[in-house]
Protein backbone atom coordinates (compact mmCIF):
# COMPACT_ATOMS: atom_id res chain seq x y z
CA UNK A 1 0.00 0.00 0.00
CA UNK A 2 1.02 3.43 -0.80
CA UNK A 3 0.89 6.68 0.93
CA UNK A 4 0.12 7.95 -2.81
CA UNK A 5 -3.27 10.29 -2.47
CA UNK A 6 -5.63 8.61 -4.78
CA UNK A 7 -6.95 10.70 -7.80
CA UNK A 8 -10.70 11.71 -8.45
CA UNK A 9 -11.13 9.85 -11.48
CA UNK A 10 -12.72 12.90 -12.97
CA UNK A 11 -9.81 14.98 -11.84
CA UNK A 12 -7.51 12.49 -13.09
CA UNK A 13 -9.74 12.25 -17.08
CA UNK A 14 -9.32 15.62 -16.89
CA UNK A 15 -5.73 15.86 -16.30
CA UNK A 16 -5.13 12.97 -18.73
CA UNK A 17 -6.59 14.67 -21.77
CA UNK A 18 -4.88 18.27 -21.30
CA UNK A 19 -1.30 16.34 -21.08
CA UNK A 20 -2.18 14.49 -24.07
CA UNK A 21 -3.59 17.41 -25.92
CA UNK A 22 -0.13 19.62 -25.08
CA UNK A 23 2.37 16.94 -25.59
CA UNK A 24 0.32 16.32 -28.96
CA UNK A 25 0.34 20.16 -30.04
CA UNK A 26 4.60 19.70 -29.06
CA UNK A 27 4.55 16.49 -31.22
CA UNK A 28 2.98 18.19 -34.30
CA UNK A 29 5.03 21.84 -33.88
CA UNK A 30 8.21 20.53 -32.79
CA UNK A 31 8.53 17.45 -34.30
CA UNK A 32 6.44 17.22 -37.83
CA UNK A 33 3.87 14.63 -37.15
CA UNK A 34 0.44 14.98 -38.39
CA UNK A 35 -2.51 15.94 -36.17
CA UNK A 36 -3.20 11.98 -36.10
CA UNK A 37 0.40 10.76 -35.55
CA UNK A 38 1.12 13.49 -32.62
CA UNK A 39 -2.51 12.28 -31.01
CA UNK A 40 -1.30 8.30 -30.83
CA UNK A 41 1.64 9.50 -29.47
CA UNK A 42 0.42 11.28 -27.23
CA UNK A 43 -2.02 8.16 -25.70
CA UNK A 44 0.63 5.98 -26.11
CA UNK A 45 3.03 8.09 -23.84
CA UNK A 46 0.12 9.49 -21.47
CA UNK A 47 -1.73 5.33 -21.33
CA UNK A 48 -4.92 5.36 -18.92
CA UNK A 49 -3.83 4.14 -15.90
CA UNK A 50 -6.58 2.69 -13.46
CA UNK A 51 -8.15 3.75 -9.97
CA UNK A 52 -5.63 1.00 -8.22
CA UNK A 53 -2.55 1.83 -9.91
CA UNK A 54 0.40 2.30 -8.03
CA UNK A 55 1.62 5.96 -7.87
CA UNK A 56 -1.24 6.50 -10.46
CA UNK A 57 -0.52 10.15 -12.12
CA UNK A 58 2.78 10.03 -11.48
CA UNK A 59 3.76 11.17 -14.86
CA UNK A 60 2.01 14.60 -14.12
CA UNK A 61 5.25 15.21 -11.95
CA UNK A 62 6.42 16.79 -15.32
CA UNK A 63 4.57 18.93 -18.02
CA UNK A 64 3.96 17.68 -21.32
CA UNK A 65 6.40 19.86 -22.68
CA UNK A 66 8.83 18.69 -21.20
CA UNK A 67 8.13 14.73 -21.83
CA UNK A 68 7.37 15.59 -25.53
CA UNK A 69 10.83 17.81 -25.81
CA UNK A 70 13.14 15.12 -24.06
CA UNK A 71 11.11 12.16 -26.20
CA UNK A 72 12.20 14.28 -29.77
CA UNK A 73 15.56 15.13 -28.39
CA UNK A 74 15.95 10.88 -27.58
CA UNK A 75 16.78 10.60 -31.47
CA UNK A 76 19.15 13.43 -32.18
CA UNK A 77 22.75 12.32 -32.98
CA UNK A 78 23.42 14.42 -30.14
CA UNK A 79 22.04 13.96 -26.18
CA UNK A 80 21.58 17.50 -26.17
CA UNK A 81 19.62 17.37 -23.10
CA UNK A 82 22.24 15.67 -21.01
CA UNK A 83 24.47 18.50 -21.61
CA UNK A 84 21.56 21.62 -21.90
CA UNK A 85 18.33 21.58 -20.20
CA UNK A 86 15.28 20.90 -21.75
CA UNK A 87 14.37 24.26 -23.29
CA UNK A 88 11.16 26.19 -22.17
CA UNK A 89 8.08 26.28 -23.96
CA UNK A 90 7.34 29.12 -26.33
CA UNK A 91 4.20 32.00 -25.12
CA UNK A 92 2.09 30.19 -28.06
CA UNK A 93 2.60 26.36 -26.32
CA UNK A 94 -1.24 25.89 -24.83
CA UNK A 95 0.27 25.04 -21.27
CA UNK A 96 2.27 28.05 -21.22
CA UNK A 97 2.68 29.48 -17.93
CA UNK A 98 5.51 32.32 -17.92
CA UNK A 99 7.93 31.54 -14.97
CA UNK A 100 9.70 34.83 -13.32
CA UNK A 101 13.45 35.64 -13.92
CA UNK A 102 13.17 32.71 -16.72
CA UNK A 103 15.56 33.37 -19.79
CA UNK A 104 12.85 32.56 -22.90
CA UNK A 105 14.18 31.30 -26.28
CA UNK A 106 14.33 33.70 -29.02
CA UNK A 107 12.28 32.82 -32.63
CA UNK A 108 15.50 32.11 -33.80
CA UNK A 109 16.25 29.84 -31.06
CA UNK A 110 12.94 27.94 -31.52
CA UNK A 111 13.41 27.72 -35.50
CA UNK A 112 16.81 26.02 -34.96
CA UNK A 113 15.52 23.69 -32.55
CA UNK A 114 12.49 23.10 -35.28
CA UNK A 115 15.49 22.59 -37.97
CA UNK A 116 17.69 19.88 -35.90
CA UNK A 117 14.53 17.94 -34.52
CA UNK A 118 13.51 17.48 -38.30
CA UNK A 119 10.44 18.95 -37.90
CA UNK A 120 10.37 22.67 -40.13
Amino acid sequence: MSDWTPWDEGEYLAYLETERAHFAWVMRHYGGLSEEEARRAAVEFYEYEPPDASHRGFVFHEVAWHWAMEHLMAGCDYPYWHTHPVPEPPPDYPGYVAPEDVARPTPGELDALRRKLGGG
